[in-house]
C-alpha cells in the first residue's frame, strides 16, 4: 500500500516541478523577446509569475529530495532516514534536485530588480534549471547527442508554456496596448521554437524506441503516441490562433482577445495532460530497449 502511494506521488511531484521550471524559464524567454512590448503593468505581472514560481520550486525541490528517500525505503518514515537520506545523495535525481534547488534560488532572487546583478541572476539560473534535465533521466542514459536534443527541446517548450500566463493576463485588460504586436511576433518566434521542438521530440524519441514499430507493441510507445497526439492538438490550436484568433485583434480587439484568452485556457488543460504523461513515462515505463 506504502509502495504505491510512492508510485502516485512521484509523477504528481514531477508534473508540478516540471511546470513551474518551464514557466519560469518560459517567463525569461516572454520578457526577452517582447519586453519593449511590455507596460510596466505587465512587466510586473511576469516579474510575479517567476518570484511565485521561484518559490514554488525551491519548496519543490525540497519535498522531491526527500521523497528520494522514501521512494528507496518503500515506506513514508524513510523520509526521516539519515542513512536513507545520505545514500540518496549518491542518486543522479538527487542531483538534478539540486540544480533545480539552486537554479530557483537564483532566479528568486533575480526578482529583487537589481538591474545588471538581476540579469546575470537571470541567465544563471535559467542555465541551471536547463542543465537540471539533462543530469538525470532517458537523456543521461542515452549519451551527449539525446542531452542536446533535450536542452533544445526543454527551452522550446519552455516558450511556449511560459507565455500562456502572460499572454492571458494581457488578454484580461480591455483594450490592451501592444496585444496584438505581442502575439504577432509570438507567433513569428513560435515557428522557429515549434519547428525545433518537433524536430527534436521526434528524433529524441526515436532514439529511445529504437525504431517506429515500439510506438504500437510497447506500453511506452503507446503513452508517447498518445502524448504526440496531444502535442498535435496544441500545434492545431496554435495554428488557429495564429492565422485566424489574432489577426482578428486587430480588426475587432475585444472579440479577439476574448477568444485567445479561451483558446490559451484549452491549451493550459492540454499541456497539463502533457506534462502528465511526459511524468508518467519517465518516472514509471521503462523503454522499449531498457533505458
Amino acid at each position: 500500500m506504502v509502495l504505491d502511494f510512492w508510485t502516485y506521488i512521484n509523477p504528481i511531484l514531477r508534473i508540478l516541478i516540471y511546470l513551474v521550471a518551464l514557466i519560469s524559464i518560459g517567463t525569461i524567454l516572454f520578457n526577452f523577446h517582447f519586453e519593449k512590448y511590455l507596460d510596466n503593468d505587465i512587466k510586473n505581472y511576469c516579474n510575479k509569475i517567476l518570484k511565485s514560481n521561484s518559490a514554488s520550486g525551491i519548496l519543490l525541490s525540497i519535498i522531491v529530495f526527500f521523497s528520494i528517500a522514501g521512494n528507496l525505503g518503500g515506506d513514508i518514515a524513510s523520509i526521516y532516514s539519515v542513512d536513507l537520506i545520505n545514500l540518496s545523495l549518491e542518486t543522479l535525481q538527487s542531483k538534478s534536485i539540486l540544480l533545480l534547488f539552486i537554479g530557483f534560488i537564483l532566479l528568486y532572487f533575480s526578482t529583487k530588480n537589481l538591474n545588471f546583478l538581476s540579469k546575470i541572476l537571470c541567465f544563471l539560473g535559467t542555465s541551471v534549471l536547463v542543465i537540471s534535465f539533462i543530469v538525470v533521466g532517458h537523456s543521461f542514459s542515452s549519451g551527449i547527442y539525446s542531452q542536446l536534443l533535450v536542452i533544445v527541446h526543454v527551452i522550446c517548450i519552455s516558450y511556449w508554456v511560459g507565455s500562456f500566463l502572460p499572454l492571458r493576463h494581457m488578454c484580461t485588460i480591455n483594450n490592451c496596448k501592444n496585444l496584438h504586436k505581442v502575439a504577432h511576433n509570438f507567433g513569428v518566434y513560435a515557428v522557429i521554437y515549434i519547428s525545433l521542438l518537433v524536430i527534436t521530440g521526434l528524433i529524441f524519441s526515436y532514439i529511445l524506441l529504437g525504431g517506429v514499430s515500439p510506438l504500437i507493441t510497447s506500453y511506452y510507445g503507446n503513452v508517447l503516441l498518445i502524448k504526440i497526439f496531444l502535442v498535435s492538438i496544441i500545434l492545431m490550436i496554435g495554428a488557429i490562433n495564429k492565422f485566424k484568433i489574432v489577426p482578428n485583434i486587430k480588426v475587432n480587439q475585444l472579440d479577439g482577445q476574448n477568444k485567445l484568452k479561451s483558446s490559451i485556457e484549452i491549451e493550459m488543460i492540454i499541456t497539463f495532460l502533457v506534462l502528465l504523461l511526459t511524468s508518467i513515462l519517465t518516472t514509471s515505463l521503462t523503454t522499449p530497449l531498457g533505458v
